[in-house]
């Protein structure tokens, strides 16, 4: 009878070390990604400095805080900057200085991102005209963002495609 079953696909084993052996080789965990920490960090209000990101972050998600404390010790601009930090610090090589979000200075903080207004209509169906696109990112855009939104044309939007083409054309 064997001593130790894999939770995952029911192997079974009766030595302790041939069943860590198969755990990290068949069923290895995978390593956090840059993704994973913009994850974490949705909802933070930026900026912030690495010991608020840290502080900012619950305890549920220890594997990242436990990067974003090996972070450089500065000012956060938003959560591409840190993930940007986070691949420095990954392949131990200097991000260059010419990155879109430095490039583009106070514009690039005021200019709308694409990719903030995709999270604005997470889980909505399309097609959408003007006003449910509104009334769905409502709860969580910005003044900016909405005036933004009220400057859309009011035609129907087929997919988060034609909302960023809109996008680029009233930012």
């Amino acid at each position: 009878m064997a001593q130790f079953t894999c939770d995952i696909c029911g192997a079974e084993f009766e030595q302790l070390s041939r069943y860590e052996r198969h755990m990290l080789t068949s069923h290895p965990k995978q390593a956090i990604s840059a993704a994973d920490i913009e994850k974490a960090l949705k909802g933070v209000e930026f900026p912030k400095t690495r010991s608020e990101l840290v502080d900012a972050l619950s305890e549920d998600k220890q594997q990242v805080r436990n990067i974003i404390q090996r972070l450089s010790d500065q000012e956060y601009r938003d959560a591409a900057e840190v993930a940007r930090a986070f691949g420095e610090l990954r392949t131990h090589e200097k991000a260059p200085k010419n990155q879109p979000s430095k490039a583009g200075g106070d514009h690039a903080l005021q200019a709308p991102s694409a990719a903030r207004f995709a999270s604005l209509f997470e889980g909505i169906s399309f097609p959408a005209n003007r006003e449910q696109l509104i009334h769905h990112a409502y709860p969580n855009a910005s003044k900016q963002e909405m005036q933004t939104l009220k400057q859309f044309g009011d035609h129907r939007y087929q997919s988060m495609a034609d909302v960023t083409q809109e996008l680029n054309k009233v930012g």
